[in-house]
């Protein structure tokens, strides 16, 4: 179970590095979106839950086993 929820994390990681650069990209006017479906706020906030989750879940094996 434990190398699941390690696994897990860590493709976490990958998709909110992911996200948070299209987020950036896209708020950049790098990469164009439409503005009305305000896809840049909700990437962006769903990458910052990714790498949340991400980091509780490292930090707990880090400092906990």
């Amino acid at each position: 179970m434990e190398q699941i929820i390690f696994n897990v994390s860590l493709y976490l990681g990958i998709l909110g590095f992911l996200l948070f650069t299209v987020s950036f990209l896209s708020g950049m006017r790098i990469i164009k979106i439409k503005a009305k479906y305000r896809v840049h706020k909700r990437v962006g906030i769903v990458g910052f839950m990714a790498v949340c989750v991400h980091a509780f879940v490292m930090l707990y094996y880090y400092f906990f086993s």
